[in-house]
């Protein structure tokens, strides 16, 4: 998957987010504490279904500002 990730601070987990495109056009997958970041959509997806998946969550997209 990434080996890039970002520690948020805690805070309860209802979904699994994606979120971007980013200006540098990347992505981030949030679950939790805890993000991801992805160089493209079909890697963050891929990776937000996994961890839907694992842990019984729905998932959100976000679309960044223009």
């Amino acid at each position: 998957m990434s080996a890039d990730m970002v520690r948020f601070p805690a805070r309860r987990t209802t979904c699994i987010w994606i979120m971007g495109p980013e200006a540098e056009g990347g992505w981030l997958v949030l679950a939790g504490e805890h993000g991801w970041s992805h160089g493209d959509y079909d890697a963050a997806r891929d990776e937000a279904r996994w961890m839907a998946r694992n842990l019984g969550l729905p998932i959100r997209r976000k679309e960044a500002a223009p």
